[in-house]
């Protein structure tokens, strides 16, 4: 299993390797076998989108 892949449908990381599909590794809460790999870059997340908004806003108030 690896940790740094998530769930494209529920976004969990708790991945199981399925025998009955030959090992194919499955997403263990919905079952599904489509997965990213989990991005700990600041700007891919949605902390920026926040942060732009945040400066917007307090440069409107100034």
């Amino acid at each position: 299993m690896s940790v740094n892949r998530v769930c494209l449908n529920c976004g969990s990381a708790s991945l199981v390797s399925d025998r009955s599909l030959g090992g194919k590794i499955v997403c263990s809460k919905c079952g599904s076998s489509a997965f990213r790999k989990k991005s700990y870059s600041f700007f891919n997340s949605k902390n920026l989108i926040f942060l732009a908004i945040a400066i917007a806003i307090f440069l409107i108030i100034i």
